[in-house]
């Protein structure tokens, strides 16, 4: 699995509430960050039963749904990155 993104990825702080989509149903969760290229997941308390690799989509409070693949993940922090770039970067040009 690919490491965590480096210092050429402008992230801006972004605490808000979101959803992850996966097979069989949604767990609610928390940004932590957000850029162009993908957005930083703080798992919550009690979800060590979870596996990150089936998040498909993740739905992020007043910004929007978009489609992801994980990047990375350590501890309880999972970093995920946008599958289709251009719909997400119109969207996030808006918002950042």
């Amino acid at each position: 699995m690919p490491q965590m993104p480096g210092d050429d990825e402008t992230r801006v702080p972004l605490r808000t509430s979101c959803s992850l989509h996966y097979p069989g149903g949604i767990l609610k969760a928390e940004t932590f960050n957000i850029s162009q290229k993908g957005v930083g997941i703080e798992m919550p308390d009690g979800s060590g039963w979870f596996n990150p690799d089936a998040i498909r989509s993740v739905s992020i409070r007043e910004i929007g749904v978009f489609d992801v693949s994980v990047r990375w993940k350590r501890g309880n922090r999972v970093g995920l990155s946008f599958r289709s770039k251009a719909p997400a970067q119109q969207t996030l040009n808006a918002f950042l």
